[in-house]
């Protein structure tokens, strides 16, 4: 996903949902705070926050496509 594109929406307050078949994982991210915050979650188990700089969060950002928050809800 472009990265420029991507700032621009969640700072206007979208929520961003990804999906890594390869990683076999989803993200969502957030804009809190002036500052980006990524929930990370696989298959039927609850997500976690981590940080941007965490490798799977990362390879999930570049590589993943964008999926519905019913997507992401039913991972």
């Amino acid at each position: 996903m472009n990265q420029k594109i991507l700032q621009k929406r969640l700072q206007v307050g979208e929520i961003i949902y990804l999906l890594d078949d390869f990683e076999e994982a989803v993200v969502r991210l957030v804009y809190e705070d002036d500052r980006t915050k990524s929930f990370l979650k696989h298959r039927g188990r609850k997500e976690i926050e981590l940080p941007q700089s965490n490798e799977t969060i990362c390879n999930v950002i570049l590589g993943g496509k964008e999926i519905s928050k019913y997507e992401y809800d039913s991972y």
